[in-house]
């Protein structure tokens, strides 16, 4: 399976741990914003249609890095012994695709649905600019194929410690009404 996502961050990371310095590592979840910036929805009819890279019902982790990592960061650099050699995981919530459909549905009030970009032939039928990119298109529906197959994280991972540290970490709902976002591409 080709994941590079997972596996040169892993590389990158035992690299490190060879080093004679001290070291911590976040692991961040997938990012809301990457519905904004590059998996946006598109108009068809009346509703927004929006083509995600992983199953309907695939639980997995997401998180706003625009607001997570500083506190992840921060704890960890104000407490540098406690952290030493760990890997920490920042996750705003575990969440499906067709709930993150509904939920902005039901903040929004603008009419949406789930279309998958799971596939090869999905990701390009909703992305025709990615064709041209086969490493890309490669490297996303590998990364996605590893998270359903193996999880996102490790299972021994402490997938709250996070929200403990920055118990105002957003979830997907405090996201969307935070932004304000109704479905249109941003960069950040």
């Amino acid at each position: 399976m080709f994941a590079p996502h997972f596996t040169d961050k892993a590389r990158i990371e035992e690299y490190i741990r060879t080093l004679p310095v001290k070291s911590s590592f976040i692991y961040m979840a997938f990012f809301y914003t990457n519905l904004i910036e590059f998996y946006t929805p598109v108009i068809k009819n009346d509703t927004l249609v929006f083509p995600i890279y992983s199953p309907k019902d695939f639980r997995a982790p997401f998180v706003d890095p625009l607001t997570a990592t500083g506190p992840a960061i921060l704890e960890i650099f104000s407490h540098p012994d406690l952290y030493a050699r760990k890997s920490l995981p920042v996750v705003g919530e575990m969440i499906t695709p067709g709930e993150m459909v509904d939920t902005f549905t039901r903040v929004t009030g603008k009419k949406a649905i789930y279309e998958t970009a799971f596939t090869r032939e999905g990701l390009l039928q909703h992305f025709p600019e990615f064709s041209s990119n086969e490493g890309l298109v490669r490297e996303i529906l590998g990364m996605v194929a590893y998270a359903v197959e193996y999880g996102y994280f490790q299972k021994d991972r402490d997938l709250t410690w996070s929200r403990q540290i920055n118990p105002d970490a957003l979830n997907w709902e405090q996201f969307l009404r935070t932004t304000q976002w109704q479905g249109q591409r941003l960069s950040f």
